[in-house]
């Protein structure tokens, strides 16, 4: 996936629900994950999936879903599908949306958005999966990352989570966020 074909993608849907809402209506769609990373950086990674910040109880967004969500007809057709990631999971630092950036365009009813990359790295912390470490690596190597905020957008994400002993999401993810200072510091090579 390219930077271009995100882009081209949100467009199509940007296009499809002007069918679909009242006069002046929008909606803020937070864009999280891989694709995030494509669009900030404009690197071609590999994903087919548009992960997206989900707020239940939110009609645009559920016609968005339906229309573009996986499996759908639009989907198929463009290679590309819209997943909705609860706001919990993963977790994702509070503030996040007065933080993030506008990705720029002609939008008439998207506002596309991307969190700032400390946040974007916070929501990799738990997972950590090959993926989600290649991820780090790229926002850490971006520059736009530091130690400490890092541990500020993980400590957001996790305010109101019980602590590490009762909760091993967040255990983990302390744990990763160590190695990932490591890395930040030098005193690793790899993710």
């Amino acid at each position: 996936m390219e930077r271009d074909e995100v882009l081209d993608f949100l467009k199509v849907i940007d296009s499809e629900l002007v069918q679909h809402v009242r006069e002046g209506e929008t909606l803020e769609l937070y864009l999280i994950g891989r694709s995030a990373i494509v669009v900030r950086y404009g690197l071609n990674l590999a994903t087919k999936d548009i992960d997206i910040v989900h707020f239940h109880g939110c009609p645009l967004e559920s016609k968005a879903l339906e229309l573009f969500g996986k499996a759908t007809p639009h989907a198929e057709r463009l290679g590309f599908y819209l997943e909705p990631e609860p706001q919990g999971l993963p977790p994702i630092p509070g503030s996040y949306c007065r933080r993030s950036d506008d990705i720029p365009g002609s939008w008439r009813v998207l506002r596309p958005k991307q969190p700032k990359p400390h946040d974007l790295a916070a929501t990799k912390l738990s997972r950590f999966h090959a993926k989600d470490r290649e991820d780090l690596r790229i926002l850490c190597d971006s520059g736009e990352v530091n130690a400490d905020e890092l541990r500020k957008a993980l400590d957001s994400a996790f305010a109101f989570a019980a602590d590490e002993d009762e909760d091993p999401q967040r255990k983990r993810a302390y744990a990763n966020l160590g190695i990932v200072i490591e890395y930040l510091e030098g005193k690793r090579h790899r993710l």
